[in-house]
């Protein structure tokens, strides 16, 4: 590893944050940015360097090892980076969930689909493994989309399972790490209200928010989202990196399937037809109803003619951005043929 300088550094918290605010929007993966920006190969290497050992050194406090043989400065900084994008891009996404949530989700969905679109293309079809996978993939996805949706779920188990599953979007370029928590009907409680929470919180600790109404719950939540992701991202980096260096066309076609069959699941044009007594106060918010009732917009009305147009731009976004992943991919691999 080589050693970074102070204005290396801060290149590298920039594209952390960059990274970091990707993983966050469903469609886009974290690690496809890293892959772009040009650290995303040091970062799995350092990741998967990092053993128990690491504490024995930490404790001792010897600094120069950490830094010359576990590149302690790089994944610090790549760290912070994804911790400051957690709370800006949050509060981004709180405006604009408030603002419309048929908008947002009209946006994502169109970044999810143009996603799917490439995975098809860059994946053929080569034998009957392969097509095993992408109809058991299918299957899986079409039995959620008809099931009764998966609620919020907020048992701290879950919510660790949820942050070693999420992570992969930052391991595998291609993988959207928020797609697959809003599959597991926990977007917004982890990737929004709990950072939130957190927020109101340093705001609070500095005297810049007087409000006493603070959820520590949801801190909790918070708390154990980010071990499960920590934990993920340091147990997962080798199995992932594994299994798509030896069964990468096998993984994808079943990423295919299970996306394809699950795109009803978030469909931006729903409503809830069913409410328990209990979240009575929530009717409005998409991520605890009993029920949906599916339906195609009226294009006669600005509101979905606005959320179309979402959809395009969340669709042409992706597609731009997985051109340049290209691009990028070439001019690495020949700089490393040198």
């Amino acid at each position: 590893m080589q050693n970074q300088n102070k204005k290396e550094l801060l290149t590298l918290f920039v594209k952390s944050i960059l990274m970091g605010t990707a993983n966050k929007l469903p469609g886009i993966s974290g690690g496809l940015v890293a892959l772009i920006t040009g650290f995303y190969h040091e970062m799995i290497t350092s990741f998967k360097n990092i053993n128990l050992k690491i504490f024995k050194v930490a404790f001792k406090g010897d600094i120069k090892k950490l830094i010359k043989d576990y590149n302690i400065l790089f994944l610090i900084t790549i760290l912070l980076g994804i911790v400051v994008s957690y709370f800006t891009t949050s509060k981004i996404l709180d405006f604009f969930f408030k603002l419309s949530e048929l908008n947002v989700w009209s946006f994502f969905y169109g970044m999810i689909v143009a996603s799917l679109l490439i995975l098809i293309k860059q994946n053929k079809l080569n034998n009957k493994k392969e097509i095993f996978f992408l109809i058991i993939g299918l299957l899986i996805g079409i039995i959620l989309s008809f099931s009764e949706p998966i609620k919020e779920n907020q048992n701290i188990f879950f919510v660790f399972i949820c942050g070693m599953i999420s992570i992969c979007g930052m391991i595998i370029p291609g993988i959207s790490g928020s797609f697959l928590l809003i599959l597991l009907g926990n977007y917004k409680l982890l990737l929004v209200d709990s950072v939130n929470e957190l927020i109101k919180l340093v705001n609070l600790s500095f005297g810049i928010n007087n409000s006493t109404e603070l959820d520590f719950h949801l801190i909790k939540i918070l708390i154990v989202f980010s071990l499960g992701s920590l934990v993920g991202l340091i147990t997962l980096s080798n199995l992932l990196s594994y299994l798509i260096n030896k069964h990468k066309n096998t993984i994808n076609q079943l990423i295919i399937g299970f996306t394809s069959g699950s795109l009803l699941i978030i469909w931006p044009w729903k409503k809830v037809i069913t409410v328990n007594v209990e979240n009575f106060n929530k009717i409005n918010n998409l991520e605890n109803p009993s029920n949906y009732l599916r339906y195609f917009p009226d294009i006669s009305q600005t509101s979905n003619i606005i959320a179309l147009g979402l959809i395009l731009i969340g669709f042409a976004i992706v597609l731009y951005i997985e051109n340049y992943g290209d691009r990028k991919k070439h001019i690495w691999s020949g700089r490393k043929e040198h």
